[in-house]
């Protein structure tokens, strides 16, 4: 989707110029004023190539089409078809009336910069520059999102990390990337909660599952399946030398009780689920349970097994168990279906947990680099202290769109 990368060039680039402006005419409000239709240039730009990414005539044609649909009667006869045709015209209504209230923010602020144009008014012109700042985290939100085209996109996720060898460096590694994945999720006003944590022998974790509840977490956190690695000085390590950790990240689409999917249907039956409790091992603390409520369950056909033992009671650990089966399922089942797809078309991009996608340098120069992006950010201590994700998600939800698009189009 080569429009992204443009816009995503004019979206900085307008943002530059007008910082640039800001500083360097501080001084001077006339000259200020008079290169601000230059600096809206870049923003209305934006919005060409915006307009262009999308037959947003189509998607609103389409969804006055489901409209009618869902005002029929003889359509709620059937009400799994109704809930499917509901929620398909949500995703779409949802998306017009963001695309328009953004038109209106960018007519907005062109009015407020011819305002300011013709009165020379210095204090209209702080208030444009910061409108134009909100615009482009308005604008990078709604390109993002509008590049989740996947039914599952839209739902919550479950992320589990696993430490590669190397013992408690690579346990503490995985402990790391929860924690980071942890402040992503608040950051972004997310439900955010430890479903399974296994403890390293000396430090970190063997096993960590987060669930992440919201809207869209799934399709911002989907290409973060992989494996992770870091370099460092490890702390484990007397002689003071330099370690290489890897970490594997699998993320899944959470599977909603009241998600009446056309794609997928999960089934699971009672005679296909091998249940056991056992007794809760953690980080330690008040949370976890010294009695045998934490439960393990393997799904016989598929050998897929999940644990739970964060809940106080073994029912509640079953519950969570049960979401993260159905999630692992659900998530099988739409790959084995992309996978006969791809067939077709083998040059599509794998995103598999076998993948080393993303390169943690804390030695000897701190940088943090994506493998298939080749997105680099020296602001290592933001990322994994701090969850500052977003840049790295969005590159990559650009990247998988492109490669995608230059294959099917």
């Amino acid at each position: 989707m080569n429009l992204s990368f443009v816009q995503n060039y004019y979206i900085k680039s307008a943002l530059f110029s007008l910082a640039f402006h800001y500083r360097f005419y501080k001084r001077f409000p006339s000259i200020k004023v008079n290169g601000i239709r230059d600096i809206m240039d870049g923003v209305n730009k934006n919005l060409e190539f915006l307009n262009r990414s999308k037959d947003w005539k189509v998607i609103k044609n389409e969804s006055q089409k489901l409209q009618n649909e869902l005002q029929s009667e003889t359509l709620w006869k059937n009400s799994s078809m109704a809930i499917i045709l509901q929620k398909k015209f949500s995703i779409l209504n949802d998306q017009i009336k963001k695309y328009e209230r953004l038109n209106e923010r960018i007519k907005d602020v062109n009015e407020l910069a011819e305002l300011a144009n013709e009165e020379n008014d210095l204090d209209l012109m702080n208030t444009v520059v910061n409108d134009v700042k909100l615009l482009e985290k308005e604008l990078k939100t709604f390109t993002s999102t509008s590049l989740m085209v996947e039914e599952e996109d839209q739902n919550g996720c479950i992320i589990q990390i696993i430490p590669g060898a190397g013992g408690a460096e690579s346990c503490d590694w995985s402990n790391i990337l929860l924690k980071m994945y942890e402040k992503w999720g608040i950051k972004n006003e997310y439900q955010v909660k430890l479903m399974d944590y296994v403890k390293g022998e000396t430090s970190g974790c063997k096993l960590a599952t987060l669930k992440i509840d919201g809207k869209y977490a799934y399709g911002w956190c989907k290409h973060e399946s992989g494996i992770h690695r870091l370099v460092r000085i490890s702390p484990f390590d007397s002689q003071n030398r330099r370690h290489t950790s890897f970490a594997s990240v699998t993320v899944f689409p959470n599977v909603n009780e009241d998600d009446n999917s056309d794609r997928v249907n999960i089934i699971i039956p009672s005679s296909d689920l091998k249940i056991e409790a056992f007794r809760s091992s953690g980080p330690g603390g008040q949370h976890v349970n010294v009695t045998e409520s934490a439960i393990r369950i393997t799904h016989i056909p598929t050998k897929i097994v999940v644990q739970c033992q964060f809940g106080r009671s073994q029912h509640t650990n079953k519950a969570l168990a049960m979401t993260m089966l159905k999630a692992k399922l659900y998530d099988k089942a739409i790959k084995e279906k992309r996978d006969a797809k791809q067939e077709q078309y083998s040059g599509l991009p794998k995103n598999s947990w076998g993948s080393q996608i993303r390169s943690y340098f804390l030695y000897p120069h701190q940088l943090i680099k994506d493998g298939r992006t080749g997105l680099e950010t020296n602001k290592v201590d933001a990322v994994l202290n701090e969850g500052e994700l977003n840049e790295f998600m969005e590159a990559s939800l650009i990247y998988y769109n492109k490669k995608t698009n230059d294959l099917f189009i």
